[in-house]
């Protein structure tokens, strides 16, 4: 049996410094010159490999991948003479060569690397940090190594974050949590963007995403954001940081003009890594700020980050809870559950009061209690009197200044404008606005589709949807936006894609009637007939009354006298 690695640097005969710029010492801390940077390169892949063991075959692969086996081989040999004189006496001993393996003796060579994973405090004894890179600056022109060392330290900056939430907080870096006072908003530390491979306008770009998610989140709830990510960061963000509850940050890996961008996420309880997400993109795309990958990435990293949080606060203080209100309301609405706007109301109503008690305000839950309203109307065939419509538009223009920036508020104002009041210019505008703020929210753009389906322009509609669902497909409100879609793509004549769209949203919510009604028109009017007949038979089981005409005119929300409308004349063939 080999003897275990040792754990400690200069208690070994030699140890490798791979972390940073790649050093090697002796026992008694001497530094040792390897001279050939392909001996170099061997040492490093040796010390990495499983067990510290190389075959030749792999290393002449990731060394000389541009050479012949016989050059290759020769290339190898004389590497690894050089590599074993330039280590003198420790290398006849802790450097094991045969005809098939290179190794190391793990009981004689200590690793900063390997260490690390052993012994999480080695981080600050060896004064690195999670921009500490692998291998720094080093380079031997061959494309197969530099493939696998991308690969390196690309695994390297994940254990780096992990052992980064491990340490105890030091000034300027990451806090350990505390407590807070019960009613304070949850507080969140954005933690300097980690760029490998990218230049100053990476993590520049870098920060901009992080910063648009953040900003998505604050339009959801109420956060306290501290902004760590400068060692001149204001002192009551440093002081306050050692009582937030998570921290997050972004990571950019640049491979020529191919970019992965990951956002992290830490629970601070835990002094742990919650979760992370990823994805890829060109060069171009990072530089496009409208672009639609980077938009899709920013609202499902903000869906994400809610439900953690809400799933944090169950069963907390109250009043934190409470805080959190506005979000669960709005998901609420957008539930099948026959007192879902009673329980919605609710849980405003609790959030309403807290804001009347406490110095945290935000303006969603004010513009969700005037959004509630046109659940009242529509689906529900409610009615409101001249006094209750009075009222509500005297309630939403006060709730229109009170936040002219959240665009979650503006879009649910919006929509109440035009859908209930009946002021569609007005509405226009305000839903302009909202996906102007934000042009990452798929809520907004999805009531933006809907208010050009109300003024008749359908191929806007239609557009606005179709980026809706793009943006929230992750949402558990996307059924919703499947179902705009489906009604945009069914009055654009598109019917292919109202069928894909109305089939999405019942997938996700098999009992939504409105999915269902533009799915049997778009399946009839494509020539899907006997689908359109099943859609209709489980769309009568649920609401036996849409066989009547008057009701049907009233389900699709128009207006009387138009019994000549396209909806009415595709529904026609089908109903008879």
């Amino acid at each position: 049996m080999r003897p275990t690695r040792q754990d400690t640097p200069q208690a070994t005969a030699l140890n490798l410094y791979l972390i940073g710029p790649m050093r090697i010492t002796d026992a008694q801390g001497q530094k040792i010159v390897v001279r050939g940077r392909k001996a170099q390169a061997l040492l490093a892949l040796t010390a990495l490999g499983p067990q510290m063991r190389r075959s030749r075959i792999w290393l002449r692969d990731k060394l000389w991948s541009n050479s012949d086996e016989a050059r290759s081989s020769t290339s190898l040999r004389q590497s690894l003479f050089e590599l074993r004189r330039d280590l003198g006496e420790v290398g006849q001993t802790a450097l094991e060569i045969s005809a098939d393996t290179v190794a190391l003796n793990p009981a004689m060579v200590w690793v900063d690397l390997l260490a690390l994973q052993r012994d999480a405090t080695l981080m600050r004894t060896l004064g690195l940090t999670e921009d500490s890179e692998l291998l720094e600056g080093f380079d031997i022109g061959d494309p197969e190594f530099e493939d696998w060392l991308q690969g390196a330290r690309f695994d390297w900056s994940d254990q780096a974050e992990a052992l980064a939430a491990r340490q105890l907080p030091v000034a300027g870096h990451l806090l350990v949590a505390g407590g807070r006072p019960a009613a304070a908003p949850v507080r969140i530390g954005l933690m300097r963007s980690v760029v490998h491979g990218g230049d100053e306008l990476s993590a520049h770009l870098s920060d901009q995403l992080l910063e648009r998610i953040i900003g998505n989140l604050r339009d959801l709830m109420p956060v306290r954001v501290l902004d760590l990510r400068n060692d001149m960061a204001p002192i009551e963000d440093l002081a306050e940081s050692a009582e937030a509850e998570f921290f997050v940050r972004m990571r950019v890996l640049c491979v020529g003009r191919k970019v992965t961008l990951t956002f992290f996420l830490f629970r601070a309880s835990q002094l742990a890594l919650e979760w992370s997400q990823a994805i890829q993109c060109s060069m171009d795309e990072l530089q496009d700020s409208d672009a639609l990958l980077l938009l899709g990435f920013v609202a499902q990293n903000v869906d994400r980050l809610c439900r953690t949080i809400q799933t944090g606060a169950t069963g907390a203080d109250p009043a934190i809870s409470a805080q959190l209100a506005g979000h669960s309301a709005l998901n609420m609405l957008f539930r099948l559950d026959d007192d879902a706007v009673d329980r919605a109301i609710t849980l405003i109503d609790k959030a309403e009061t807290l804001q009347a008690s406490q110095a945290c305000q935000h303006s969603l839950p004010g513009a969700l209690r005037v959004y509630a309203a046109s659940f009242a109307v529509g689906e529900n065939l409610g009615v409101l009197s001249d006094a209750a419509l009075r009222e509500l538009r005297d309630v939403t223009n006060m709730r229109l200044g009170e936040n002219p920036f959240n665009s979650m508020s503006l879009a649910c104002l919006g929509h109440v404008i035009g859908y209930v009041l009946g002021q569609h210019e007005l509405a226009g505008k305000v839903l302009e606005r909202a996906v102007s703020q934000n042009p990452a929210q798929p809520f907004a753009w999805d009531h933006l589709a809907l208010h050009k389906l109300y003024v008749g322009d359908y191929d806007a509609a239609l557009r606005h949807a179709y980026r809706a669902t793009q943006l929230g497909a992750f949402s558990p409100m996307s059924y919703s936006y499947d179902t705009t879609l489906a009604m945009a793509a069914t009055l654009s004549g598109d019917y292919g894609r109202a069928v894909l769209a109305g089939r999405a949203a019942l997938q996700k919510q098999p009992r939504f009637k409105a999915a269902m009604r533009y799915l049997m028109i778009a399946q009839s009017a494509s020539g899907q007939r006997d689908a359109a007949e099943a859609t209709r038979g489980q769309l009568l089981q649920l609401d036996p009354d849409f066989g009547d005409p008057e009701v049907q005119r009233r389900r699709f929300g128009l207006q009387p006298g138009a019994h000549a409308h396209s909806l009415l004349r595709l529904l026609k063939p089908i109903m008879e």
